[in-house]
């Protein structure tokens, strides 16, 4: 027997974070990435980290070439812990930029259900957001 828990709307959030620290060829491991997560996730205030990790590629072709290995990052508004859609955007993005930077990534991609957004750090060292 089961019972139906709170039935909130859907709102999700992916994340594509590349594997080399900035474009180097030095690479950071699944398991760098879960030890960020554990040391980032408590500084955003009132926020837990809930989602998935799927190995990715990234990967450009047209005007110009790029691929890189990647890891996809997925997450929503959880039932058990409902908030609202802005709450968790702010929370989630500060969350992202935070792990970013602790990874040392140039750039980071964010694409909520609603809207998709674009993170420079400290590191990008040819910024595209002026």
């Amino acid at each position: 027997m089961y019972k139906n828990g709170l039935n909130i709307e859907t709102f999700e959030v992916k994340v594509i974070l590349g594997l080399k620290v900035g474009y180097t060829n030095k690479m950071v491991s699944l398991e760098e990435i879960k030890e960020a997560i554990k040391t980032v996730a408590p500084k955003v205030k009132d926020f837990t980290f809930s989602g998935t990790l799927t190995p990715s590629e990234i990967l450009v072709s047209g005007k110009s070439e790029y691929n890189e290995p990647a890891i996809l990052i997925e997450s929503s508004i959880y039932p058990r812990f409902p908030e609202s859609k802005e709450m968790f955007k702010k929370k989630f993005t500060e969350f992202i930029g935070n792990l970013a930077v602790e990874l040392k990534q140039e750039r980071v991609a964010i694409m909520f259900t609603d809207e998709s957004l674009m993170i420079e750090t400290k590191y990008c060292k040819n910024p595209d957001i002026k």
